[in-house]
């Protein structure tokens, strides 16, 4: 088992990808905490157990992207992000959206 070591950021950094291209970019378990997203093209791109605790994603093109076992993403975060039926979203939010 590969263990990969906690990687400890200065408090007021934040992550810029705004307008970015960052298709089928792997960003699995990356702390995306108040990441600037806006704008990314981020098509097929894999955020399996990512933080994106308030990371800012209007106009991000989401389609075919792997969102699932992300944490703290919300509903209104994605109302601004351009996703599709591809989009694999995480469990929590595939059940809201069958309950509403």
């Amino acid at each position: 088992m590969t263990v990969r070591p906690k990687i400890v950021r200065p408090p007021d950094f934040v992550v810029d990808l705004h307008g970015a291209f960052v298709r089928r970019v792997d960003l699995s378990n990356a702390d995306l905490e108040r990441a600037n997203l806006a704008g990314a093209h981020a098509t097929n791109a894999s955020f399996r157990g990512a933080n994106l605790k308030d990371a800012k994603l209007k106009g991000a093109i989401l389609r075919g992207a792997d969102l699932r076992d992300v944490a703290n993403l919300t509903w209104e975060q994605l109302s601004e992000a351009i996703i599709d039926q591809t989009t694999k979203l995480p469990d929590y939010l595939e059940q809201e959206a069958v309950s509403q």
